[in-house]
C-alpha cells in the first residue's frame, strides 16, 4: 500500500487550558501555538501528572493577530511520569497543540 500510513510516530492533543497531556513516559516532540491569540500568558509544562513536579519548560506566550500565523516549538525531550500543560491565570483560552509519542 504506498499511499496508507502505517505507524505515524507522534500523537497530540489539541488544547485551550490546564489538561493532562499523557498519563505515561513519553517524548514531547513539538509545541504549536495557533494563532490568533487575544491573551498573553505562561503555559508551563510538567513531567507529571498533576501540575505540580519537574517542569519541561515555561513558555511566555505574547497575544498575536492576523498575521502573525502559527509558532511552532520543537523540544524532543523525554519526560519520565507523565505529560501535563498548565495555563497561568492570563492565558486561559489560548489555542495550543502538543506533539508527543
Amino acid at each position: 500500500m504506498p499511499n496508507s500510513i502505517i505507524d505515524f510516530p507522534f500523537e497530540y492533543k489539541h488544547i485551550t487550558g490546564d489538561t493532562q497531556v499523557s498519563a505515561h513516559p513519553g517524548v514531547l516532540h513539538t509545541v504549536t501555538i495557533n494563532g490568533p491569540s487575544t491573551t498573553a500568558g505562561v503555559l508551563t509544562l510538567y513531567d507529571s501528572l498533576t501540575e505540580t513536579g519537574t517542569v519541561i519548560a515555561a513558555i511566555t506566550i505574547g497575544k498575536k493577530d492576523e498575521s502573525q500565523g502559527i509558532s511552532c516549538l520543537i523540544f524532543d525531550v523525554a519526560f519520565t511520569t507523565g505529560l501535563y500543560a498548565g495555563f497561568d491565570g492570563t492565558l486561559a483560552g489560548a489555542d495550543i497543540t502538543i506533539s508527543y509519542k
